[in-house]
């Protein structure tokens, strides 16, 4: 006891002691104390800052075109999760800086199971500068130049209600998308100054990263690829070989940075000493033996393509002295040379009766390409963007217009700038679409809301069988997807490829992505779209759309048959036909208001609302050669939107959104995307909730709301097929023939309708109905 007395008191004479040094110094030790938080915060400090995103999500899906329950799949898909992004920043000496970012994800309905938690290194990079001028950066970064040389092409929904942009906003985090800005893994150099007297400031920058690396992804797998299983150019994102890219962009702004003058030249290449091989059971046979294939047999050669960009702009108003005008100019002018390469031959195994070539055809019908042999040309193209604001700001009130002209040809192709951000997917009930999910904006279920607005980073589809058989999944084999763990989400930042890009361009949604399906840097494109924007303070802002653009140059259809020579001989003659290019159209409006900041209030109340219409024209070309009318084909889409937004208590709210799409199409034998080809479509998405909201990218929100879709089909085509095929056969029976036509209406079978498609009357329109009721919560953190 008395030995405790006395270590307490030793402790009380030292803590006296320190106290007494620290009073007769007060003011040197905080200014000591100070000295070191500034060193640690600047020199070799931790830093951390994150983000967290959970949502909890319940969709049913309803429809009344199945009421005996052919689809058996689940009619109500659950998502439960939490992704918690945690940046660590360290600084071990005061000009370097290393980043990580580590992200946690929890699936919340398999909670107790290891296996639905993940851990992984997300972002990592490590950065500093050498004096004020020099910085550098490896590992991953970001960057952007200009829309046609490093670019991510983004979508433009005038007016989007809150309540949906706050899910598109998630959606796109989850992606570790950051505005127009690539995600690159590389090097990075730039070097910036300031030039005393007009030169103003210069700017130098080189960069080496990686856009994409050799990876074996599965070919039946719905992660990596475009089309699982199918054997088409495109269908799969998998590398042969390492891809690259080589930039340098230098910039001057001189006369106080009010005048602008850029160039970047960019090599983008695939390493060919990278190119590697897999094994793989043919045709996804177990019962044969492993054979060395290509990674990826629909890629089979590498990129070589080279950039040039040169641009030039000036802020007018500010030249000449003017607080109130709006006046900038902005020119590019970009080069491009690619190489690119075309199958010599195709394999022809027969002749019909009319004398054309029959392709021989793989086990989902496509036409098989002799990939052996090819034929390589460096196509030279050119893109032209001038962008150009015009107006007058006051404190009341402003007035702006924003005209961009753009003139690519054909040959122009830049895929780090021609790469969407959005591809267009199924995401919710993806399990009723069973083998049609693959499709896209083509499959029975599909909406662009729900391609839109939901997302889940790890989806475990169910087996086509619904048994706890142990052969279940050996047994439910599903050519959209292998049954395991995959990600749904519509937004990414990948660079693809030629052939790729082609293919999605035949997949893009035409309510979203019907003009440039590829930004600014849409190749075949010339034309012009203007906005005109007012304001009156900041609390009301009206908007106007138009735009115009035109293909520079349709597309061709070559068609081979057969040719009787005198000698007896045989040989393959062409025909050449096509479309004319296409023409563009867009046009809208909007509005958003604040009343209650109109009315003097702190707390908002706004309303917000828009109105676009989409339209493509499309001409035949020589279709008079193959006996058949020259026709136009036109698609009109019209999407409307309306948001509300009302603050009622400090931080409590209300939000509430609708919007709709309409989609026409006119002679849509011209092309045929379908054997039953999509005629009328109408989707209409409403849905409002509460959210407690602390910050812009701080919020609590509970939502409800429904997706309700109807599709009309037009099954002609094929019932006319039927017809003539048994009129032919019988030309005195054409009641049997129309018989046997309803016959096959009745049980048509195409990718785009619903498995439990039925037509007992053998009608030739087909109108299919389904609804999504959707229950959410959602949370969204950044600090």
């Amino acid at each position: 006891m008395k030995k405790t007395m006395n270590m307490k008191k030793t402790f009380a004479v030292i803590l006296a002691a320190s106290m007494a040094a620290s009073a007769a110094s007060v003011v040197e030790n905080q200014e000591l104390l100070e000295s070191k938080v500034d060193s640690i915060n600047a020199k070799r400090g931790l830093e951390l800052t994150g983000s967290i995103r959970a949502v909890a999500q319940s969709s049913k899906l309803n429809t009344d075109n199945d009421p005996t329950g052919l689809n058996d799949k689940p009619n109500v898909e659950k998502d439960e999760f939490v992704t918690a992004d945690l940046n660590f920043g360290f600084r071990p000496w005061e000009n370097v800086r290393a980043n990580a970012m580590i992200r946690l994800g929890a699936g919340m309905q398999e909670y107790f199971a290891s296996a639905a938690k993940t851990v992984s290194v997300a972002w990592l990079n490590a950065e500093g500068n050498l004096g004020n001028s020099f910085y550098w950066t490896v590992g991953d970064f970001r960057q952007q130049y200009s829309p046609l040389t490093l670019f991510l092409p983004d979508l433009d929904i005038m007016y989007e209600a809150q309540i949906f942009a706050r899910k598109r906003y998630m959606a796109e985090k989850e992606q570790l998308i950051e505005g127009n800005q690539r995600n690159l893994q590389g090097v990075n150099l730039q070097f910036r100054t300031q030039v005393p007297g007009p030169a103003g400031e210069i700017r130098a920058e080189a960069m080496f990263a990686r856009i994409n690396r050799t990876a074996v992804l599965d070919l039946s797998g719905a992660e990596g690829n475009i089309l699982p299983s199918d054997t088409v150019l495109g269908a799969s994102q998998s590398a042969n070989m390492d891809k690259f890219l080589l930039a340098g962009n230098f910039e001057i702004l001189p006369l106080n940075r009010n005048v602008y003058v850029g160039a970047t030249p960019m090599f983008i290449f695939d390493n060919e000493d990278s190119y590697s091989y897999t094994w793989r059971h043919p045709d996804n046979n177990v019962k044969l033996p492993y054979e060395r294939e290509d990674i990826n047999p629909y890629e089979l050669n590498p990129q070589k393509t080279m950039i040039v960009s040169g641009r030039v702009g000036a802020d007018i108003a500010s030249l000449v002295g003017s607080n109130n005008l709006v006046l900038d100019l902005m020119g590019e002018l970009a080069m491009s040379n690619d190489d690119v390469y075309t199958p010599d031959s195709v394999i022809a195994t027969e002749y019909d009766d009319d004398g054309n070539l029959v392709y021989s055809t793989d086990k989902n019908g496509m036409k098989s390409l002799a990939l052996d042999t090819f034929s390589k040309e460096t196509l030279s193209g050119m893109a032209m963007l001038v962008n150009a604001n015009l107006g007058y700001k006051a404190d009341a009130f402003g007035v702006r217009l924003a005209v961009d002209f753009v003139m690519n040809d054909s040959n122009w192709f830049n895929n780090l700038a021609q790469s969407p951000r959005f591809f267009a997917q199924r995401i919710q009930n993806s399990d009723k679409d069973g083998q049609t999910v693959k499709y896209g904006v083509n499959s029975p279920l599909y909406s662009s809301f729900d391609a839109l607005y939901n997302f889940s980073p790890k989806f475990s589809p169910v087996t086509t069988t619904l048994t706890t058989d142990d052969n279940a999944f050996k047994s439910s084999k599903v050519n959209s997807y292998n049954i395991e763990n995959y990600n749904k989400n519509s937004w990414t930042s990948n660079v693809y490829t030629r052939n790729q890009l082609a293919l999605l361009e035949t997949l893009s949604d035409p309510a979203l992505q019907l003009a440039l399906p590829n930004g600014l840097a849409t190749s075949n494109r010339v034309g012009a779209r203007m906005n005109l924007i007012a304001n009156i303070k900041d609390f009301a802002e009206v908007q106007g759309l138009f735009s115009m653009f035109n293909q520079v140059k349709g597309q061709n259809l070559v068609q081979h048959y057969i040719v009787d020579n005198e000698d007896g001989t045989s040989s393959v003659g062409t025909s050449v036909a096509g479309y004319k290019a296409a023409k563009f159209t867009e046009f809208g409006g909007g509005a958003k208001v604040d009343i209650f900041k109109m009315l003097g209030f702190s707390k908002p109340l706004e309303l917000s609302g828009s109105y676009k219409h989409s339209e493509r024209s499309l001409d035949t070309d020589g279709w008079a050669d193959l006996g058949l009318a020259d026709e136009t084909s036109t698609l009109k889409s019209d999407f409307i939107n309306g948001g509300l937004y009302v603050q009622y208590l400090p931080r409590l709210g209300i939000n509430a959104g609708f919007q709709m799409i309409t989609t026409e199409y006119e002679n849509v034998g011209i092309p045929v995307p379908k054997p039953a080809p999509l005629m009328k479509g109408e989707q209409m998405q409403w849905m409002v909730g509460f959210d407690y909201n602390i910050a812009p990218t701080t919020w609590l929100a509970i939502n409800v709301g429904t997706i309700n879709v109807k599709n009309e089909y037009n099954l002609s085509n094929v019932y006319n097929t039927a017809y003539n095929t048994a009129l032919l056969a019988n030309p005195e029976a054409t009641e049997e023939a129309a018989t046997a036509a309803r016959a096959e209406v009745s049980g048509l079978k195409a990718d785009n309708l619903p498995d439990y498609y039925t037509n007992p009357e053998g009608n030739v329109s087909y109108t299919h109905e389904f609804s999504q009721f959707i229950i959410e919560a959602s949370l969204n953190v950044e600090f």
